[in-house]
């Protein structure tokens, strides 16, 4: 069994600016075992409405800008399916 290594912090309202741990404590974690897991499962939170906030992992902290970004070509692909 793989670990899971990533960790994505996601909610209903957008990220602040600056995320400190004890609003991290409030949200549901949703762990990933791989990178790419984890952001498709950021895009899929983006495109059910939701706001990705982090994705913590080894030696990786995306903050919901950067989340974002990475998520475009998933979004378009996901879009261009339906």
């Amino acid at each position: 069994m793989r670990r899971m290594k990533f960790t994505l912090y996601f909610a209903n309202a957008p990220a602040p600016r600056g995320v400190a741990p004890e609003q991290l404590e409030r949200l549901l974690p949703v762990r990933f075992s791989t990178m790419e897991d984890a952001l498709h499962g950021a895009a899929l939170v983006i495109r059910g409405g939701q706001y990705p906030w982090l994705i913590e992992g080894p030696d990786v902290r995306l903050d919901a800008r950067e989340i974002g970004k990475r998520c475009e070509t998933i979004l378009g692909l996901i879009k261009g399916s339906q």
